[in-house]
């Protein structure tokens, strides 16, 4: 229990703002219990999101424009943009057009280039789009704003236990280490929490999420072939173009459904 406790706090103190002041030694229990938080940290900030969106919506005149920003805007903040400079760093490495070894290079530099930043503008309005679309549609759809981050950290976590890591260094490369079966085993029960609780919404709801899952796990596998084919391997900013990716793609399947 101690460990669970300690992997929450490791978890936060990783993937979000939240200031833990606490020195925690990274042992290899507390990190693999961080590993099985990182989803339920998505369930949270999807939980926060979609009350936010659905409060916004109820006591102000917000349109539907601005509700969409503030539900983008507001997972960035949670993680600190952690993911999304992930993406633009990935973006930039592989648009640099160089051999495995020099993008790699370029991935590490913390300098911003001109494709990495159309890469974000280009993930994020897609996924504007097909939100705005949805909730246009159907504002049942609220739903999926606490099953997408949840699912598209889920992914993140499978690519990082079954990808090869690029580099012997790095985050990626620390978190990999203590990554083994039962995080897996975590991820599957989660995943089948997340198609239950639809069913209970709806047989509609039920098909979606299922299709969502479907359509993650294709896209994570996808991307664990292309980053080793691209970088050599994995590495922690390929994990949050992941994140960032996914939850596009999923957002295109609730659309696909939608419209």
């Amino acid at each position: 229990m101690r460990n669970f406790r300690l992997g929450a706090l490791f978890a936060l103190q990783f993937f979000s703002v939240f200031p833990i002041r606490r020195n925690i030694e990274p042992t290899t229990r507390t990190v693999r219990s961080s590993l099985r938080w990182l989803p339920i940290l998505g369930l949270s900030i999807g939980t926060f999101n979609a009350l936010m969106f659905y409060g916004l919506d109820s006591l102000t005149s917000l349109s539907l424009l601005s509700l969409i920003v503030f539900a983008i805007i507001i997972p960035a903040i949670w993680s600190g943009g952690l993911h999304l400079d992930g993406l633009m760093d990935t973006g930039d490495a592989f648009f640099s057009y160089q051999d495995k070894h020099k993008r790699l290079e370029v991935m590490k530099d913390p300098r911003t280039g001109a494709f990495g930043v159309l890469v974000l503008l280009v993930v994020l309005i897609i996924r504007f789009v097909f939100m705005y679309e949805a909730f246009l549609s159907d504002f049942s759809v609220i739903g999926f704003l606490i099953v997408v981050p949840l699912l598209s950290r889920c992914m993140m976590m499978l690519l990082l236990g079954h990808g090869t890591s690029a580099r012997e260094s790095g985050l990626c490369y620390f978190f990999k280490k203590h990554y083994n079966r039962s995080v897996t085993y975590w991820i599957i029960g989660l995943t089948l929490v997340v198609c239950a609780a639809m069913a209970f919404l709806s047989s509609y709801h039920f098909i979606i999420s299922l299709a969502m899952i479907l359509a993650s796990i294709i896209v994570m596998w996808g991307v664990r072939v292309w980053a080793i084919r691209s970088f050599g391997g994995i590495t922690g900013d390929v994990c949050g173009a992941l994140l960032e990716g996914t939850e596009t793609c999923l957002w295109f399947i609730v659309w696909l459904f939608y419209i």
